[in-house]
């Protein structure tokens, strides 16, 4: 079954199970829906067609169905048939405690079984008198009464007593003690001494036809409601028809059931789905009607449960309503204004500004009204609304509007000190609108203020003050158009979304810091805690306003949730309660309005508040344990014995339980949360939470006891609901089995000694042959140990001087001195006269020398170069491995590399160790002597096969290390860019945007000009055509004046091309560099770079032949580059130099132009010369060379960005760029960039 909550979207609009249906329409046009939630049968699973209703001590509601009685524990339906399975048409709650049943053709009433679950038992079974269905069950002292068309069965709790009548009964009724009869032929009769006494009429009184309700009204009467013929009175025995305004709504609509609801109103209900509220004295308060789930269906009973709530049996599914409730909801209102920015009441008007449009809310219901737009605020001035809306300010009049701007409008205030002034927030500031009678609206916008305003408030003193998004908040004086503005130095600890509130307590700011109090001495904003010690400076508000009582009534920073802050004497009592249900809807603004009524709008639509309406939100109630079993689902409790449970004993391998639990309480919006507890189990209570089950496996022996408690929508908190039971422990934890088992171990026990003993007894022997032979042995090892002493002293000496070294080579951190330390520590091995440390850079696929000791000096060998198979034939081939990685060499012969590498002299005796990780060779030492060929004994290979693993291990941490600073290096070269770039952003941006902005006027200039041009170029044409018809002088002179223009124009156009492409340069200049390095050759860059741009160069320079010389380095020049800017680079200076070439061409007959490029080799770095032969820059122009936008090329030619541009790119590789020139002879530029593998 679905059920409909009428509360707005979150928990006015509570889904689940549920579904949203249409508001109904009340007498009062503004008094809107109270909450309301429908069952369906797709929800409870049975017939759609509900009877009666009744609720048992527990809260448990039950309902009358064809399909048996429906139980509702607030979480869960379940349905309990009857012995026929027929249609249960009425329930009563007897005074025993029990519920009865009245069905079609049998009655009974529920009962438990021994585990709690309810079955009807019937009290009907016996009987042999025929009946139709059961119309009523009426309780006594003694015991119920069903009543039938026919006959009255009388049930004392024994014995079943029959009463048969003499006219067909058509209802039954009763109030408190008295039961009544409604007999069509008879009239009404009421139980009295053991008889039916039938109710006289009053004279010339209309006999009624039929009896639909029977309530209580004040001072003792009776009230009965007719399907047709209006009300009645019972008063001092005598019935007579009511007069009542509720007659003439009755006559249209057929009643068919009644309540007494909790404020001791009355309600009926008809039979197409209408609801009438009478008061006590029976005149007609409201009117319910219209409402989609409700409309058009049957009413077949009412009943007010505990709690207060109206529940309704309906011809297809149920309905629970609060009522009369505090909150009503404008559901539909909802869907047709969108979501309320603003409200104001004019006269009997409610008037919205809601996002949809205005909405007006009157005795005609809601309707829209013209304005176009958004609306966003609202204002009274001289009985006239405005409207402030996304399309400008709009005057509302005699059913006219007239728009009097079109500024974008977010807030209005009316001056309440000077009736012809409105203050105006809109998107660029603060207008005042001034209305004098007799003449037009005048609207002048505040000057000095831009900010956005979406909030205007006036203080007592006629201050106007604003509220900003991001800037703080502003104070306009009127008198003096003074406009101040306070912020973080004024005592605002944020200038972000700060709220207003004009109170009795002062001028009050609200922001995610607290609250503070505007001090008008110190003309500064202080922390303030108006709403008690909890609050105050930890408290955020989005709104604070305070009503004609003086209660301020704050919503959280969040807009979600209200809270009403009643004022009792000088501080705030908070009373949250009312609100929960609507805590999770957004609320735009709260309207305190007449008679107690506060208004609440916002996303999800309008809730009206009216505080005269009195709910006790701290009913208590029960929660109640539904099922109680086993995990293998033996049921232990069905949860519905009057007593506690018996204490369930499980057995230790059952020892699995789980509870169902709900509780008993029917708030519309249900957000029930349950806490539980095992004791002697869980350590404390748990969470609050949703969920209605848990479950326990595994249990210990023990006793336990499981708690519940429920906590409804208002938290109030249940009572608790328990079950106790016990696990019994397992066979092997009884006295008698302990005993046996202690018997057992003790016997065990015994055993083992006595075969311990034996075996010791047989160990003895053996060890003593044993220590015979060992002793034998003993001496025959001391003698082995003298030999080996002997040997271990020599290698001692040995290993301390491995220690030595070891500490030395590990000492050592810089990688370049490592390989000249290891060198040098090598000198213990005796006969060692020359050695080399070669390093395999795989970046060359080539081994490099990278220390020496030998007649030759290692920086002889910089440019020196194995290859992996010309050092395996050098110092391998041929070789003897005496340990891994460890190899002898004799009678050594050097092929020629044709490198300096030639020069080492060849030795005798070789000793050469390769160091490798992880498969690969990172170097080679080599220990060599050059005059014996049996140099190096045994001995010297030890200690070498010693040394092999630190060496290794100390050549990668040093690597490693070296690593670390070069990436260390890398990362603040990487942070200074970044930094670099970070300062540069930002005027990069506002640059780009002034070069967007000039580029279009730019465009106009050229474009108007070339076409001006044409013009002109047209006209001297035809000047020239008229010559004839033009006296000598205009002729001479108009041709001069159209001349001149021409060349201007022509001027204008040539410098319109220049700035164009500055702009392009500076657009070019500002694009965000690549930071994608890439490792490579610069030899190969530069060739190749240098080739693209010759290409590009010669369409631009037909006539200049330029001979260019390339001088690259023979050996490899590994650089990290970006290839996009460093061309560009190159592209700008070879440019230049073209051009310099050709205007000393120009100026030199015979002069050919030349262009060398070079490349080197520096220490670290790789330097890169570009220098021509061209006209070369003065002295007093080098110094500018490289600021922007100064050039030595004429406008037409030059932008002055490119050589600023090259330094820029340079600096970004770490890299420099150096300028020499001698003016009439050279330019040459110097590039340096860091070399990767120095």
């Amino acid at each position: 079954m679905t059920f409909r909550c009428l509360l707005l979207r979150g928990c006015w609009l509570w889904l689940g199970l549920v579904g949203l249906l249409a508001g109904p329409a009340w007498a009062q046009a503004d008094g809107g829906t109270p909450p309301t939630r429908f069952y369906l049968p797709t929800l409870y699973k049975a017939h759609s067609q509900n009877f009666a209703l009744a609720q048992d001590r527990r809260g448990v509601l039950y309902a009358g169905n064809f399909a048996g009685v429906l139980e509702y524990d607030g979480l869960a339906w379940r349905s309990i048939p009857t012995t026929d399975i027929t249609k249960v048409s009425a329930l009563r709650l007897g005074r025993d405690g029990r519920l009865y049943v009245g069905a079609s053709g049998e009655f009974g009433y529920l009962r438990p079984d021994s585990t709690g679950r309810l079955a009807f038992a019937s009290l009907s079974e016996h009987v042999r008198t025929r009946f139709s269905e059961v119309l009523a069950i009426l309780t006594t002292a003694t015991g119920p009464c069903f009543v039938t068309r026919e006959v009255l069965f009388w049930w004392d709790g024994r014995h079943l007593r029959q009463q048969a009548l003499r006219a067909p009964v058509q209802a039954a009724f009763q109030v408190g003690e008295e039961l009544y009869l409604f007999q069509p032929s008879v009239g009404l009769s009421r139980w009295q001494a053991g008889r039916w006494q039938p109710l006289p009429l009053a004279a010339d009184a209309p006999r009624p036809s039929d009896a639909a309700a029977l309530l209580p009204l004040a001072d003792g009467r009776r009230l009965l409601a007719t399907s047709s013929q209006g009300l009645y009175q019972l008063a001092e025995g005598t019935l007579a028809p009511l007069a009542s305004n509720a007659n003439a709504a009755l006559l249209s609509r057929q009643v068919t059931a009644g309540a007494v609801l909790r404020d001791h109103s009355l309600v009926l209900g008809t039979a197409r789905g209408s609801l009438l509220r009478l008061g006590p004295s029976g005149q007609l308060l409201q009117v319910l009607e219209g409402e989609e789930g409700l409309a058009g269906q049957l009413i077949n009973a009412l009943f007010t449960d505990q709690e207060g709530s109206l529940w309704v049996a309906l011809n297809n599914g149920l309905a629970q309503l609060e009522l009369p409730s505090p909150l009503t909801l404008f559901d539909q209102a909802a869907r047709q204004t969108g979501e309320i920015n603003d409200m104001l009441r004019l006269g009997n008007t409610l008037y919205l500004a809601a996002s949809n449009g205005l909405f007006a809310l009157g005795d005609g219901g809601l309707r829209a009204l013209s304005t176009g737009g958004s609306s966003f605020a609202l204002a009274s001035l001289g009985g006239q609304l405005y409207v402030g809306t996304s399309e400008g300010l709009h005057r509302l009049a005699g059913g006219h509007e007239q728009a009097l701007t079109t500024d974008y409008v977010l807030a209005l205030a009316a001056a309440r000190h000077d009736a012809t002034h409105l203050y105006v927030g809109t998107e660029r500031g603060l207008g005042v609108l001034t209305v004098l009678p007799g003449r037009a609206p005048h609207y002048r916008p505040v000057p000095a203020l831009s900010e956005r305003v979406f909030g205007v408030n006036e203080d007592a003193s006629g201050n106007v003050w604003l509220e900003t998004l991001k800037a703080g908040l502003y104070r306009y004086v009127p008198a003096t158009g003074q406009l101040t503005h306070y912020g973080r130095p004024q005592g605002l600890p944020t200038q972000l979304y700060n709220r207003l509130a004009i109170t009795s307590q002062g001028v009050l700011a609200c922001n995610e810091k607290g609250i503070f109090r505007f001090d008008t001495l110190r003309q500064r904003f202080a922390p303030y805690a108006p709403l008690g010690a909890a609050a105050g400076s930890t408290i955020w508000l989005n709104d604070l306003v305070q009503d004609s009582t003086g209660n301020l009534w704050a919503v959280n920073g969040n807009k979600l949730g209200l809270t009403l802050y009643r004022r009792q004497g000088s501080r705030f009592v908070g009373v949250p309660t009312p609100f929960r249900p609507v805590a999770a809807s957004p609320i735009n603004v709260v309207y305190p309005d007449r008679n107690g009524v506060v208004w609440f709008g916002g996303r999800d639509g309008l809730v009206r508040y009216d505080e005269r309406v009195t709910k006790t939100y701290a009913q208590p109630f029960t929660a109640l344990l539904r099922l109680v079993e086993t995990v293998n689902g033996r049921v232990l409790y069905a949860g519905a014995t009057s007593a506690a449970p018996a204490t369930v004993t499980l057995p230790p391998r059952g020892n699995d339980i789980s509870f169902d639990f709900a509780a008993a309480t029917y708030p519309v919006t249900q957000a029930l949360s349950f806490q539980y507890q095992l004791e002697n189990y869980d350590a404390g209570w748990s969470e609050w939470g949703p969920a209605s089950k848990k479950e326990y496996t595994n249990l210990p022996a023990g006793d336990y006891r499981f708690r519940v408690r429920a906590r409804n929508v208002y938290g109030t908190v249940s009572r608790e609901a328990q079950y106790a039971f016990a696990v019994a422990a397992p066979w092997y934890a009884h006295w008698w089995a302990l005993g046996l088992l202690g018997l057992l171990g003790a016997g065990l026990v015994y055993w083992l000694v006595r075969w311990r003993l034996r075996v010791l007894v047989q160990e003895k022997q053996s060890l003593e042959s044993l220590i015979e032979q060992r002793t034998e042995e003993v001496l025959s090892q001391k003698a082995e140990l003298e030999n080996q002493s002997e040997e271990l002293a020599v290698k001692n000496d040995q290993l301390e001087k491995i220690d030595l070294i070891v500490q030395s080579i590990n000492a050592e951190v810089d990688f370049s001195h490592l390989f000249q330390n290891i060198l040098a520590q090598f000198s213990i091995i005796r006969n060692m006269n020359s050695a080399s440390f070669l390093v395999y850079h795989h970046e060359e696929q080539a081994f490099r020398y990278h220390a020496l000791r030998a007649s030759v000096d290692l920086s002889h060998l910089a440019e020196a170069r194995l290859t992996l198979e010309q050092a395996e034939a050098r110092y391998l081939t041929g070789a003897v491995e005496i340990y891994e990685h460890i190899y002898l060499k004799k009678d050594v012969r050097f092929e020629l590399l044709g490198n300096p590498a030639d020069d080492l002299p060849e030795p005798k005796s070789l000793i050469t160790i390769v160091l490798a990780n992880q498969g690969q060779i990172e170097g080679l030492i080599t220990l060599e002597n050059t005059t014996r060929t049996d140099a190096f004994d045994q001995r010297d290979l030890s200690m070498v096969g010693n040394l092999k693993e630190h060496l290794i291990a100390a050549f990668i941490k040093t690597r490693l290390l070296q690593n670390i600073e070069h990436t260390l290096h890398d990362l603040k070269e990487t942070q200074g860019e970044l930094v670099r770039q970070e300062r540069l952003a930002s005027v990069g941006q506002l640059t780009k945007g002034i070069a967007d902005r000039i580029q279009n006027p730019l465009n106009y200039v050229k474009n108007f000009t070339e076409s001006s041009n044409q013009i002109l170029t047209d006209v001297l044409d035809a000047v020239t055509a008229q010559q004839a018809a033009l006296p000598p002088d205009t002729y001479q002179n108009l041709l001069t004046d159209l001349q001149d223009l021409r060349l201007n124009a022509t001027t204008v156009l040539e410098h319109s091309n220049s700035t164009t492409r500055i702009l392009s340069d500076m657009k070019r200049l500002l694009r965000e560099k690549s930071r994608e390095f890439l490792e490579t050759d610069l030899n190969i860059f530069v060739e190749s770079r240098l080739r693209t741009v010759q290409q590009e160069l010669k369409s631009e320079y037909k006539n200049l032949n330029v001979q260019v010389n390339t001088r690259l380095s023979a050996a490899p020049l590994r650089v990290r580059l970006l290839p996009f800017e460093l061309g560009e680079a190159l592209q700008v200076i070879i440019s230049n130099a073209y051009y310099a070439m050709q205007e000393k061409c120009r100026r030199l007959p015979g002069y050919g132009p030349v262009l060398e490029v070079s490349t080197s080799r520096l220490p670290g770095q790789a330097e890169l010369r570009l220098r021509d032969n061209g006209k070369g820059i003065a002295p007093g122009e080098r110094a500018k060379l490289f600021s922007p936008f100064f050039t030595t090329k004429p406008t037409s030619k030059g932008t002055g960005l490119g050589l600023f541009m090259s330094k820029d790119i340079l600096e970004a590789h770490g890299g420099t760029i150096e300028l020499l020139s001698q003016e009439g002879e050279f330019t040459e530029l110097v590039l340096r960039l860091p070399l990767l593998d120095y």
